[in-house]
């Protein structure tokens, strides 16, 4: 279950750059949303997630705000319990409450920082290395547009099914289907640019 929980986290980087500007509708593609979706150079915002589990009966909800910059994202959950991630592409760093922070690199678990740095180049707009790794499915409706991820390659497909993308100025919502059909939800808000320059508090959580 952790480890699950870490793999749909890293998922959660898709939503770093949800901060677009508006599209000319007429002639929005899937290269146009993701160069604008990858523009701000910082990201903030606040997120709702909930996640429903073939094994329980009640979904699990989960709230917080979140920070996406060049150095990676931080992930602070304030709602059922504190818990901070920190992800750069090359490990992954998390504390619950105010208790040690523990670190993952390649060496302990090269499969989660192997996703970590693929969600980060999604991030990034470096779509077109997604092709070694995803079927892409973009669809448009005047001013909404839908991007579909199904994993093509190991170890992606052995944990996710398929991820889903809804916007229009913004990436308004994140939806994960698991490969055990785990369905987690993640809709967002307040969605700023700026400023561009990190507090210090920020600057601390990517020096875990």
């Amino acid at each position: 279950m952790r480890l699950r929980r870490r793999l749909l986290f890293l998922i959660l980087v898709l939503a770093g750059s949800a901060a677009a500007q508006d599209a000319d509708d007429a002639g929005l593609t899937l290269e146009l949303v993701t160069e604008r979706l990858s523009k701000p150079a910082v990201l903030r915002g606040y997120y709702r997630q909930t996640r429903q589990i073939a094994l329980l009966s009640r979904p699990l909800d989960s709230s917080g705000r979140f920070t996406l910059s060049g150095r990676g994202l931080q992930w602070q959950q304030e709602e059922p319990f504190n818990l901070v991630l920190v992800a750069d592409g090359e490990r992954l760093a998390q504390q619950l409450d105010d208790g040690p922070v523990t670190s993952i690199d390649n060496s302990m678990q090269p499969m989660v920082v192997a996703f970590s740095r693929i969600f980060l180049d999604i991030f990034r707009g470096q779509h077109a290395d997604l092709d070694d790794d995803f079927d892409i499915r973009f669809e448009r409706d005047n001013e909404a547009w839908e991007i579909g991820l199904t994993p093509t390659s190991y170890p992606l497909s052995e944990a996710i099914k398929q991820i889903t993308l809804k916007g229009r100025a913004h990436i308004d919502q994140i939806s994960v289907t698991s490969a055990a059909s785990d369905e987690m939800t993640i809709r967002f808000s307040e969605l700023r640019t700026g400023p561009e320059q990190l507090t210090e508090h920020e600057i601390e959580l990517y020096a875990w």
